[in-house]
């Protein structure tokens, strides 16, 4: 019989220490993902509502039940279903406070290190573009609106590039953060420590923002208005191709509307055809 009690014994103790193992690892997930994801809003705990009600109680003296009046709360259920909620909130799929701000710290960097070049660079192609116009007596002419235009879309392409490196830092520090949760949660899993979980995730984020910076700065972008003094040249050699094929085709209206042939003569007053010189 004392065998046997201890090991029941030994049973209960194991499943109390799996129960609590189990319990850690849950616990030590959230706190994980605490880290790294914001929870829902807490909801209002509603203030209690006493009433009164008869309750049957005991009495020891006449060894019998008697009506006693009792109070109680009458939204109990409630006031425990807010405060259930507020201690285990779900998880969003937003990025906490931190890290948003982390976020935006990397678009700041990002620009701030193309923007200024760029706008520099967007003062100079306007006056090389002005200077090449003036030099060839185009201001102020439909070339100049034409080469404006052009000017405006390669700046808009320059801008479009700046937002394009600043997404990819935001994306690569989001999936840096993604993988370092993973492996928290793995390692949290295996029952290590929430001390050593904690430790160091605040410089793990901070390397993970750098890193991300670092890959989106790394290459420089260049200057697209190199050759912004030629953009007139090339928009007046497609308008002289364009009025040549205007004249053309004007030329060829006029052609068939002309009562005189080229080559095949000229009618006179009477309807006969008068022979010219080829003819």
């Amino acid at each position: 019989m004392g065998k046997g009690g201890g090991g029941d014994g030994g049973a209960a103790a194991a499943a109390a220490a799996e129960a609590a193992r189990k319990a850690r690892i849950a616990g030590n997930i959230q706190a994980v993902k605490s880290q790294f994801f914001a929870r829902e809003a807490e909801k209002d705990v509603p203030e209690a509502l006493w009433g009164s009600r008869m309750a049957s109680v005991y009495d020891s003296n006449i060894d019998d039940y008697v009506n006693k009046p009792e109070q109680y709360v009458t939204n109990q259920a409630a006031i425990d279903e807010a405060t259930g909620w507020n201690e285990n909130r779900p998880f969003t799929d937003r990025a906490t406070e931190g890290r948003l701000s982390s976020l935006t710290d990397i678009e700041s960097r990002i620009r701030d290190r193309f923007l200024p070049d760029f706008e520099q660079d967007i003062g100079d192609a306007k006056r090389e573009l002005k200077f090449a116009l003036s030099r060839r007596s185009l201001l102020g002419s439909s070339a100049q609106a034409d080469a404006e235009e052009r000017l405006f879309d390669r700046i808009g392409e320059g801008r479009r590039a700046i937002d394009q490196r600043v997404a990819s830092g935001r994306s690569e520090k989001e999936a840096l953060d993604q993988t370092l949760m993973n492996n928290l949660i793995s390692q949290a899993q295996a029952d290590v420590s929430r001390s050593s979980l904690m430790g160091g995730i605040g410089s793990s984020f901070l390397s993970n923002k750098n890193r991300a910076v670092n890959m989106a700065n790394q290459q420089a972008m260049g200057n697209i208005f190199t050759d912004v003094g030629s953009l007139f040249k090339e928009i007046q050699d497609q308008r002289s191709i364009q009025q040549g094929m205007a004249n053309a085709a004007l030329f060829a209206s006029q052609s068939r509307s002309n009562p005189y042939n080229m080559m095949m003569g000229q009618k006179g007053t009477s309807g006969s055809v008068i022979e010219n010189e080829f003819g």
